[in-house]
């Protein structure tokens, strides 16, 4: 992954330089924090976040992922995000994103999600790691 802060100057969250920075993901969620437009953050169900959770429990509760929207109304409800835990984060109204958020230890990082082995972008609707093994989906066998 790709990782960033969000710059505590703009959106009094603590923050610190990292070494994957990445000034467009950062700009692109200073812009949505500035507008003062709602956002959502949805969990990511996977055994990276989850590793106690069995792959099966995983893939149910992610077809259910919409009804997991936590609502970001303003830059301090990022910290009170699950610590440890990565989440899709977008404008409420928007579908899909490729940005994620969370907060380890009371910083707030912001994320462009690449596949590790790939370095393919990864997307919220789109070519995203299977729940159990970890591997990229192809988009053309995924089931809709």
């Amino acid at each position: 992954m790709n990782t960033t802060m969000i710059n505590s100057s703009t959106a009094s969250i603590p923050s610190q330089p990292l070494a994957n920075y990445d000034p467009v993901v950062e700009q692109r969620v200073q812009q949505w924090l500035a507008s003062g437009q709602l956002l959502a953050w949805i969990p990511i169900l996977s055994q990276e976040n989850f590793p106690d959770v069995p792959p099966q429990i995983l893939r149910f509760a992610n077809q259910h992922q919409e009804a997991m929207r936590w609502p970001i109304h303003r830059p301090e409800d990022l910290l009170a995000l699950p610590d440890g835990i990565t989440g899709w984060l977008l404008p409420a109204d928007a579908d899909d994103t490729d940005v994620a958020c969370g907060v380890w230890n009371g910083e707030v990082y912001v994320l462009g999600v690449e596949d590790k082995r790939t370095g393919k972008k990864q997307t919220l609707l789109g070519e995203r790691f299977d729940i159990a093994t970890g591997q990229a989906d192809d988009p053309e066998q995924r089931e809709l």
